[in-house]
């Protein structure tokens, strides 16, 4: 295996995406009578390389090239032919080169050269946040591909102070998990497709969608103050040219997989579509669809496709861009690994090995319209994403602490099936030279289901497998339905009080908002009850789930509402919610002087959510629904100091809020593998939160940065889940009491090393150069949180924050050079995070900690031809071992530890 890896490293580092732009422009002939006379069908060239275009009916051409500089060679027939010397492109930049053509000597003059900013290029990125107006880090698409990130969770982990959890969703930003966060798509916000969660989870958005990534850390009032940790907003690609085409194809394997007797769940099947319907609506048939036995399969592949384009079509003086994209992903992972658990006292009482097959698949649909008049556009984007996840596992060993000796098997099969459905409508209308209007719309749809999740639980005694009679929820299956209708209006009027003539800032912006979220989730659960032991062959569990043994009495079918002499059997246990956010806000801009600029907002936000529920554990007929009605006054400021050009400070401060989600109020029972539940609490209450922010920033060249910020945030009264080790094993949340405080330093640094130019090809005027450049950022986060709520019976009376890591650190460095005419790229990129706590111990028992693991990713590219470009990439080299730890007096216990493998995937993109 280790010669494998090395081979294969060896591969990568002659791989990696060609560092691309355009040249765009339109040719006219100036001797026409009509004014702008197009050249139509010009041969357009650049000198010495392949790299041409013929113009179109109006003149306009569209060239695609690696970074360089050329001289661009203009032709036509009985006109004098036309070179223009140093057009330089450049990696993410469009350059526009318009040009005059007449009978008689051209020159200069007659050319007019325009570099046209994409958002994807990381020198744009770093120019835009020493502009802005506020604290603020994107990534771009550049970005993304020199460091093998595929979707957006992946991006963001780059940023420091940024961090992802093993076995939980979403990120950790500055220490603060997913409820302190807040997620958007072009500025408007998303629902999530997991009650669970607060946000959408970040890698529906794949890499083939982003042009960039923008996080801010420090509140403004024209963002949501339902925020403490970051908005991460998702800016989607589009179309930058008259026309674009691209094809791409991928395959590779997770090398711990291969070679391994996958078993996959019976049901969704290969692209992942399945049903939310119950099979059944009779307690005395057994007709469920899928088997429990599951299914091997073989060529454990990972495969991938997309395809996207679009073509600008002219109205007049006007355009209308149409961009459409196609994905497909697959993937397999094996993993193998142990769980443990104690008593309060230390004893361990849960020992299994696990094995684990998993499974995922995603398709993406997007088409784009965008329509430019005068200085305005309108835009509507309509996208769907599904998104399926199975995952097969099997426990064995033991976990019966009064009757040592019984060995334990538990099979449980979970599909998560996922459709997300986006409409937005954009626009910005310029009023007058002063006056911009902005209104922005969505409607957004979640469609989620987890449908039938097999979990059976045996015992093995006297010298046979029986299933367990302890509960009839240790043998069941459950149906599930999340159905969310998500509703957004935005809309603000900038006015710019600054003169024409002027380069100080002096603006101030309103605006109104509002979102209707509906959200209803139900959930059917089928326990199958035995009152004597049957012995099960655990290879073959459906020789005993089915109608004969039904018919036979070996077993009761019940639902979670009892039996089949309830009337109510089917009624599935539900909670509905409705949450309703009208907001207003106002901010100025001012220049004070040439070099002190001032942010002052406000913003008012008018906040109800609602929760009905008929549940396994409560029914707010008789207790009345879970409300949450608050107005909130949300004041923020801001001072940036330019000490000169490449030197900034800058200071925020801010008041936002937390709000519970709708699970986390409803008083659902939720069952967990491992046999932990968990419930939600209808008494929570909104937390307030105090943020501060300083920064010093330095651009000593283009493409570099040094920064340094340090922030604080007390958080009043905050909410956390608590491990209360009741009879059930029950989580719930609760207000600990208190405040959390967040103290921290992040530090980033991009810098390149050197930049040397290459010899010249024969024939080529092309410049060619080599680099080296290394990108670090760093985080330390001090975190304390108050432990005061008696009913939780906190072992400790504080602790830090669950999931803030003491020291987070990311490191890259990024090769560039050329073979021929082709652009080779290579990157090697490293994460490690500290030790941190994975959850709050109670009643004795002690925190659980995740311990901190090193990542080490190889991602590679080469492009073939004029258009084609390969890539290979080589992830989790160094493959560590995740491990979950509960403290100890003396001795951590080992709760949980497994590896991932490693990932190794080969690509190939072609741009027509």
């Amino acid at each position: 295996m280790n010669k494998l890896v090395f081979i294969l490293f060896l591969l990568v580092t002659a791989l990696t995406t060609a560092q691309t732009g355009k040249v765009n422009g339109t040719i006219i002939d100036k001797d026409a009578t009509t004014e702008n006379e197009p050249v139509a069908f010009a041969s357009v060239v650049l000198k010495g390389t392949n790299y041409g275009a013929q113009s179109d009916f109006d003149g306009n051409f569209s060239i695609s090239a690696p970074a360089g500089t050329y001289t661009l060679v203009v032709s036509f027939v009985g006109m004098k032919t036309v070179e223009i010397p140093e057009v330089v492109v450049r990696n993410g930049f469009t350059t526009t080169v318009n040009v005059e053509m007449s009978a008689e000597a051209a020159s200069l003059e007659a050319v007019s050269i325009v570099v046209a900013k994409s958002r994807e290029g990381t020198d744009v990125l770093l120019e835009e946040k020493k502009n802005a107006v506020t604290i603020k880090q994107s990534i771009g698409a550049e970005e993304l591909s020199q460091k093998g990130v595929s979707d957006a969770e992946g991006a963001v982990t780059k940023v420091s102070g940024i961090s992802k959890q093993a076995g939980v969703k979403n990120v950790f930003v500055r220490g603060l998990g997913d409820r302190y966060n807040s997620t958007t798509l072009n500025g408007l916000p998303l629902p999530s497709e997991d009650p669970e969660y607060k946000n959408i989870s970040l890698d529906f958005f794949g890499s083939d969608l982003i042009e960039t990534v923008d996080i801010n850390k420090v509140f403004n009032a024209e963002l949501t103050g339902d925020n403490a940790g970051a908005n991460i907003n998702i800016d989607l690609k589009g179309l930058t040219g008259r026309q674009a085409l691209e094809v791409g194809v991928s395959t590779g394997a997770n090398l711990q997989t291969l070679g391994e007797d996958f078993k996959s769940i019976d049901g969704p099947g290969y692209f992942g579509f399945t049903s939310p319907d119950l099979p059944t609506d009779n307690l005395r048939q057994y007709t469920f669809d899928n088997t429990i036995n599951g299914e091997d399969q073989n060529g454990l592949v990972n495969l991938g496709f997309s395809l996207n384009g679009g073509k600008r079509i002219d109205i007049g003086d006007n355009y209308l861009n149409i961009y459409g994209l196609l994905t497909f992903d697959n993937g397999y992972r094996f993993v193998e690994g142990t769980v443990r658990n104690t008593t309060s006292a230390g004893t361990l009482y849960l020992d299994q090995d696990f094995v684990s097959y998993e499974y995922e698949t995603s398709q993406i649909a997007q088409i784009d319209l965008d329509y430019r008049f005068n200085r305005n556009n309108i835009e509507f984007l309509s996208m769907y994403i599904h998104k399926n996840s199975q995952d097969f596992q099997e426990f064995q060993g033991i976990d019966n602490p009064e009757q040592t000796g019984d060995q334990v098997f538990v099979r449980r099969q979970q599909t998560n099936n996922n459709n997300l459905f986006v409409n937005q409508l954009l626009s910005e209308i310029n009023l007058s030279d002063k006056l911009v209007l902005n209104v922005k719309g969505s409607f957004n749809a979640i469609r989620g289901s987890e449908p039938d999740r097999r979990s059976f639980e045996y015992l093995f005694r006297d010298g046979f497998y029986s299933p367990n009679l302890d509960s009839g929820g240790n043998n069941q299956r459950y149906f599930s339905e999340v159905q969310e209708n998500d509703y957004n209006g935005i809309a603000s009027l900038k006015y710019n009080f600054a003169s024409d003539d002027s380069d100080r800032l002096n603006y101030i912006t309103l605006g109104g908002e509002y979102r209707l979220t509906h959200h209803i989730f139900k959930a059917t659960t089928f326990n199958h009850t035995f009152d004597q032991r049957v012995e099960v062959d655990i290879n073959n569990p459906d020789g005993i789930y089915n109608q004969a043994s039904l018919d036979a009495g070996n077993f009761r079918l019940e639902t979670g509402r009892g039996s089949i002499l309830n009337p109510n059997a089917f009624v599935p246990f539900y909670y509905i919610g409705d949450k309703y956010v009208a907001a207003g806000q106002a901010t100025y801009v001012k220049n004070l002087t040439d070099n002190l600029l001032v942010t002052a907002g406000a913003r008012f936000e008018n906040v109800r959510q609602e929760v009905e529920y008929n549940t396994n554990i409560a029914n707010s007929v008789s207790g009345g629904p879970a409300e949450i009605d608050e107005n909130l006054f949300l004041p923020s400021v801001g001072f940036k100091y330019n000490v000169n050009e490449d030197n900034i400070i800058r200071l925020a401060g801010s008041k936002t809020y937390i709000l519970p989600r709708f699970k986390e109020i409803a008083p659902f029972r939720y069952d967990n593998p491992g046999g932990t539940s968990t419930q939600g609490n209808p008494d929570l209450e909104i937390s307030e939160v105090i943020n501060l922010d300083l920064s010093y920033e330095f651009y000593p060249n283009k493409g570099e940065i040094f920064s340094i910020t340090g922030f604080y945030k007390n958080i009043n009264d905050p909410i956390a889940r608590t491990e209360i080790p009741s009879a059930g094993n029950t989580l719930t949340y609760l207000n600990v009491g208190g405040t959390a405080t967040v103290i921290g330093a992040e530090l980033e640094i991009r810098k390149t090393l050197f930049e040397n130019e290459l010899t010249s090809l024969e024939g080529s005027d092309k410049d060619r150069s080599n680099s080296l450049a290394v990108g670090f950022n760093a985080s330390y986060i001090y975190s304390k949180q108050d432990l005061e709520n008696p009913l939780a019976q906190f072992t400790d009376d504080s602790t830090q924050l669950q999931g803030a890591a003491p020291f987070l650190t990311n490191f890259d460095v990024n090769y560039n050079t050329f073979l021929g005419n082709n652009n080779v790229n290579t990157a090697l990129v490293f994460n490690y995070f500290t030790e941190r706590v994975y959850s709050v111990g109670t009643r004795g028992f002690a925190n659980i900690k995740e311990i901190g693991v090193p990542t080490l990713d190889f991602v590679g590219s080469i492009g073939v031809g004029d258009n084609g470009k390969l890539s290979l990439k080589a992830k989790n080299l160094l493959n560590p071992e995740y491990r979950l730890e509960r403290d100890g007096d003396s001795n951590n216990t080992v709760l949980s530890e497994y590896k991932r493998g490693l990932d190794i995937s080969l690509g190939y993109s072609y741009k027509f």
